[in-house]
């Protein structure tokens, strides 16, 4: 849990750099989390390195990021887990922003917008706008 904030920070700061990629620390979580990312179209792709880390390639929109920010939400010392009522309450006030949850749950990683599919609550990791 705690790479994948630092792994946050080192995404937000790329954007905030237009870098056209940033390298981040690798582990399971981290690799479903950009897995999401790229389903919901947030990253060019990703690619594995031998030292031990991953090559994040950012996307951009008109040269704007389309990523605005990665709120973190669950920490290693609060877990915030929400069942799928909770979800569906959220995305009905939230979808305007354009924004979405990324979750964990026991079958997979993924976001509030592939919620149709899972069916499942989960760990709230963030939200992305």
């Amino acid at each position: 849990m705690e790479v994948l904030s630092i792994n946050y920070s080192i995404i937000k700061n790329g954007l905030n750099k237009k870098f056209s990629s940033v390298f981040v620390h690798n582990s399971i979580l981290t690799l479903s989390f950009l897995d999401v990312l790229f389903r919901e179209g947030l990253i060019r792709h990703y690619s594995l390195l031998s030292n031990g880390k991953v090559e994040v390639f950012l996307k951009y929109y008109k040269g704007v990021p389309v990523i605005n920010n990665i709120k973190p939400i669950s920490t290693s010392g609060k877990l915030i887990s929400y069942s799928v009522k909770d979800i569906s309450r959220w995305k009905k006030m939230y979808s305007s922003y354009s924004a979405f949850l990324v979750l964990n749950s026991s079958k997979k990683v993924f976001s509030s917008n592939e919620l149709r599919d899972y069916k499942v609550g989960g760990q709230v990791l963030c939200v992305i706008s």
